[in-house]
C-alpha cells in the first residue's frame, strides 16, 4: 500500500502537536508524566501583563483620572445654542468616544446637520430594508483648541426615526491618528462645542433646565485606557421678552412685521405666544400690533407679559 507524502506529514504534525499539548507520548501512561508545577500567585503589575509586555483584559487602570465637563450656559426659548465640553487630563489623550443624552428631551435637542445612509456592506438584511431603516444622523459640532487639529471628529444622534431635525442623545468619536494628542494639563481647555435647539417653551412652565449627562471612553497614544470622571452640565432657558414676537430676545419693528405676515400673511407662528400678547389680553390678533406700534413710536406703555397660549 502506497502513501500520500502530504498525508503522512499531517498525521506527523497532528501527532507531534498533541504530544506537546500533553506533555507526553500519546497513548503513555498518563501517571508516568511529569507534573505541572503549581501556580505561583504573582503582583498585580505582573498579572496585568501578558507574555507580549502588553497590558492584558485585566489591567489595572491608572490612579488619576481625566474629566471632561460640560459648561453651564443659558439660551432664549427657540434659539440655537453651544454648549461647550472642557477636559483636563493627567494623561495624554489621543482618542475619545463619548456619549451625551440631553434630559428632559422635550426642552432642547441636538442640531442635525444631515441624514444619511451607511454603505449597505453593514447592513446584513436586505437593501431595501437597510435603505429604510438604517439611517445615519450626523450632528453639528465644533473641536476646541485642545483637538483644532484632528483629522477625525463626528457626532452621531442614534438610528432610527428621521422625521424630526432633532434628536436628543449624540455619540461622539474623536481621533488624533495624524494630529497631536491632548497633552496633560491640570487647566480644563476646550475640547468641542454641540449645537443645540432650545425648545419654544411657555413661560407658564417652571422647570426651565435641561441636563446634559455624559459618559464614555478616552485612550492614551498608545491605545491604553485612561478613566474618564465625566461632569454633568445644565443649560437654562430663559423666560421670553413680553413683545418679542419673532423671538430675537428685542421688542421692536420686526416685531410688528413678524406679527403681520402671521395674521394676515400665513407666516410662521410665534415661538412663545405669550411674548406676542404685549398687550396681555390673553390673545394674538391685531390689537398687540397697535399696541406695539404704540410703545415703539408714540411712547406708549411698555409691553406686559402675555398669557396667550
Amino acid at each position: 500500500m502506497r502513501f500520500d507524502r502530504r498525508l503522512t506529514s499531517s498525521l506527523l504534525y497532528v501527532t507531534l502537536c498533541i504530544c506537546l499539548l500533553t506533555g507526553g507520548a500519546v497513548g503513555g501512561d498518563q501517571s508516568s508524566r511529569p507534573q505541572q508545577p503549581a501556580p505561583i500567585e504573582r503582583s498585580v503589575s505582573e498579572r496585568s501583563v501578558g507574555s507580549s509586555g502588553r497590558p492584558t483584559s485585566t489591567s489595572i487602570l491608572r490612579s488619576d483620572s481625566a474629566d471632561i465637563a460640560i459648561v453651564y450656559s443659558t439660551a432664549y426659548p427657540g434659539a440655537s445654542h453651544q454648549i461647550e465640553a472642557q477636559i483636563k487630563t493627567p494623561e495624554s489623550i489621543a482618542g475619545f468616544g463619548l456619549e451625551v443624552v440631553i434630559d428632559p428631551p422635550g426642552l432642547a435637542d441636538f442640531r442635525t446637520v444631515r441624514i444619511y445612509v451607511d454603505s449597505m456592506d453593514t447592513c446584513p438584511a436586505e437593501e431595501e430594508t437597510c435603505w429604510h431603516y438604517f439611517p445615519i444622523r450626523e450632528c453639528e459640532i465644533e473641536p476646541g483648541p485642545a483637538i483644532s487639529d484632528w483629522s477625525f471628529l463626528e457626532a452621531h444622534g442614534a438610528p432610527g426615526d428621521t422625521t424630526q431635525p432633532y434628536c436628543d442623545t449624540v455619540r461622539i468619536l474623536g481621533l488624533a491618528l495624524y494630529g497631536d494628542p491632548i497633552l496633560p494639563s491640570p487647566n480644563y481647555q476646550s475640547l468641542l462645542r454641540l449645537d443645540v435647539h432650545a425648545a419654544c417653551v411657555s413661560d407658564s412652565l417652571m422647570q426651565r433646565t435641561v441636563k446634559f449627562s455624559m459618559t464614555g471612553e478616552l485612550s492614551d497614544p498608545s491605545g491604553q485606557p485612561v478613566p474618564l470622571r465625566p461632569h454633568s452640565g445644565n443649560l437654562t432657558i430663559w423666560w421670553s421678552v413680553p413683545g418679542d414676537a419673532n423671538d430675537d430676545s428685542l421688542a421692536n419693528v420686526g416685531d410688528v412685521v413678524f406679527l403681520v405676515n402671521y395674521l394676515y400673511k400665513t407666516g410662521p407662528e410665534p415661538c412663545v405666544m405669550e411674548a406676542a400678547d404685549p398687550n396681555g389680553d390673553c390673545k394674538v390678533d391685531v390689537g398687540d400690533v397697535v399696541y406695539l406700534i404704540n410703545f415703539l413710536y408714540r411712547e406708549g406703555i411698555p409691553p406686559s407679559t402675555g398669557c396667550a397660549r
